[in-house]
C-alpha cells in the first residue's frame, strides 16, 4: 500500500544517533539485572529505564550503579530524558558533595544519585565532547532510523542533545545535506534556553533561515519535566506524592523575556509543557506577549499537553495555539497515570478533544523517548492502549482517533507547523499491509518496505544496510 510520507513534528534526530552509543535499558525487568551490567567503557552510559518496568517499581540509585563499578563513572538516563541516576564516581568527577547547593530549575539528591531537569547538566559536563566527525555519524544514524520508519520530514530539537556549540550542529547539518548524506527534510526546533544564547542566534541572522535540506524553526523551550519522573509542573500536588507539584524550569520573567524576544523577531515558540500548572503560565505569557507585539499570524505551539484540561483546551483554541502531541506516550504512561493524577485522570491525554475543538493537532514521538515508528503512534491514538503493557485497560477510549484523522495529524497538520503544505512534496512510503482493511491490532505490526523523498527512493527494506 502507498501512503504519503510521515512528518514527525517533535523528535531528537541527533539523539536518535546518540542513544545508539549507550546501553539500552528499556528491557531490563529488575534492578538486580541492572546491577549485573558489564561494560569496559571508560564512561558507562545507558538510557531507557522506567521505574515502573522494574519489579518493586523503584528508581535505581547510586548504590545500584556502584555495584556495577566504583571506579568508572556511570550515568543511566530515564526514558523521558528528564531524570538520570549516576554512581559515586560520576558525582565525584562533577564535584558534587553533601553540602553542594541545589541549582534553579532542577534537583539532585546526593544520597540516591538522582538528578532532575536542569541539574542533569552538572553530570553532562563531565562527559567528553564528541568530535565533529562523531556528531555527523550520529546524525547519519538518526537519518537512517527515520527513513526506515517512513519519516520523510521532521521537526527536531538538536541543540540541547549534547553540550556542543549550536553552530557546530548547524555546520554538521549543512555539510551532510550538501554532501547528500542526509535526506529527511528537517525543521530545527531551536533549543537555546537563555537570553544570551538566543540573542546571539538572532544577531547572527539565523532566525527562520533556510539551508539546503533544512531550515530554522521555532524557539524550543523545556518549561517543565515529565509525568513519570513527577517533574511535570501541576496546579495541585501529585496524587502519589504530597507536597510535590513538579518543577517549573523558568521563572515567569525568564519565560516572558524569551517568548517576547522570539515573537518580536517574527519567530514562533514550541514549548514543552506537560503539567496543567505550566500550561496556564505559558498561555498567560503568550497572551501578554502577542498583545504587546501585535503579531497575530503566529504558529506558536505547545508540545506534549498530556495534562491540558478542557478549559485550557478551549483557551488554546481561541489563541490559535497548535498542539504537538504523542499518543505513543500511553505506551509508558498508561501504567502510572492514575497513580500520579488520581481523580484528575479523566482530564488527561485529551488529544482528540483538542481536534474536536478545532485546534491544529500534530502527531510526534519525541523519539528516542519512545520508538519513532509511526504505526505504533497511530495504533495508540486509535486504541488508547499500551503496546508495552497490553493487559492494561485503555484510557478514556471514547477519545480515540480514526485512521483518517491519525494520518492527517501525521501529515497535513504537521506541515502547517513548518509553514508548508503536504501537496508541495512528492514524498511517499510503501508498506506491507493495506491499513484501510486490516484490523486495528495489526496496525502496530505494519512494516515500511520503501521510502521516497521528492520521488526518489531513499530506503528499501530488502537492501538496507543495518550496520
Amino acid at each position: 500500500m502507498k501512503l504519503k510520507g510521515f512528518y514527525d513534528s517533535h523528535l531528537h534526530l541527533l539523539g536518535l544517533g546518540y542513544v545508539k552509543t549507550m546501553i539500552d535499558l528499556s528491557d531490563y525487568k529488575t534492578i538486580e539485572q541492572v546491577r549485573e551490567i558489564k561494560s569496559n567503557k571508560e564512561i558507562i552510559m545507558g538510557r531507557g529505564w522506567h521505574q515502573n518496568q522494574f519489579i518493586g517499581k523503584r528508581m535505581p540509585t547510586k548504590t545500584d550503579l556502584n555495584a556495577i563499578s566504583d571506579t568508572n563513572p556511570i550515568v543511566f538516563i530515564r526514558v523521558c530524558g528528564h531524570v538520570l541516576v549516576c554512581n559515586d564516581k560520576a558525582m565525584e568527577m562533577a564535584n558534587i558533595k553533601k553540602d553542594t547547593p541545589q541549582i534553579e530549575g532542577g534537583t539532585f539528591d546526593f544520597e540516591t544519585g538522582i538528578f532532575t531537569e536542569d541539574a542533569l547538566s552538572i553530570i553532562y559536563n563531565i562527559l567528553p565532547k564528541p568530535s565533529k566527525a562523531t556528531l555527523k555519524e550520529m546524525l547519519i544514524e538518526g537519518n537512517k532510523e527515520l527513513l526506515k520508519n517512513g519519516i520523510t520530514s521532521c521537526a527536531s530539537d538538536d541543540f540541547s542533545t549534547i553540550d556542543v556549540p549550536y553552530e557546530l550542529v548547524i555546520e554538521c547539518l549543512e555539510e551532510l545535506y550538501n554532501d547528500g548524506l542526509m535526506q529527511v527534510r528537517l525543521y530545527e526546533q531551536v533549543n537555546l534556553p537563555s537570553i544570551e544564547l538566543f540573542q546571539d542566534f538572532i544577531d547572527k541572522g539565523y532566525v527562520n533561515k533556510q539551508f539546503n535540506g533544512f531550515k530554522m524553526g521555532p524557539l524550543k523551550l523545556l518549561a517543565d519535566g515529565s509525568l513519570g519522573g513527577r517533574t511535570a509542573y501541576l496546579n495541585d500536588d501529585y496524587s502519589d506524592e504530597s507536597n510535590n507539584r513538579g518543577i517549573k524550569v523558568f521563572s515567569d520573567e525568564e519565560l516572558y523575556d524569551l517568548i517576547y524576544l522570539a515573537d518580536s523577531n517574527n519567530m514562533d515558540v514550541a514549548i514543552h509543557a506537560i503539567g496543567d500548572g505550566i500550561i496556564d503560565i505559558i498561555l498567560d505569557t503568550i497572551e501578554l506577549v502577542t498583545k504587546k507585539t501585535g503579531r497575530v499570524n503566529h504558529r506558536h505551539s505547545i508540545i506534549h499537553n498530556q495534562l491540558a484540561t478542557k478549559k485550557q483546551i478551549k483557551r488554546m483554541t481561541k489563541m490559535n495555539i497548535m498542539a504537538i502531541v504523542q499518543p505513543i506516550f500511553l505506551n509508558s504512561d498508561l501504567a502510572i497515570i492514575e497513580d500520579r493524577m488520581g481523580n484528575r485522570t479523566n482530564e488527561t491525554y485529551l488529544f482528540h478533544t483538542m481536534k474536536e475543538q478545532g485546534m491544529k493537532v500534530g502527531f510526534s514521538t519525541d523519539s528516542p523517548v519512545e520508538p519513532v515508528n509511526p504505526f505504533y503512534n497511530i495504533y495508540t491514538a486509535m486504541t488508547r492502549k499500551s503496546i508495552k503493557n497490553p493487559g492494561l485497560k485503555p484510557l478514556l477510549n471514547e477519545t480515540v482517533f480514526s485512521l483518517k484523522e491519525s494520518l492527517k495529524c501525521y501529515t497535513t497538520e504537521n506541515y502547517y507547523h513548518s509553514y508548508e503544505e503536504l501537496e508541495a512534496f512528492d514524498d511517499y512510503v510503501i508498506i506491507d499491509k493495506d491499513i484501510c482493511i486490516t484490523s486495528i491490532e495489526e496496525i502496530k505490526d505494519v512494516s515500511v518496505l520503501e521510502t521516497y523523498i521528492n520521488g526518489t527512493c531513499v530506503y528499501k527494506k530488502e537492501d538496507f544496510n543495518e550496520s
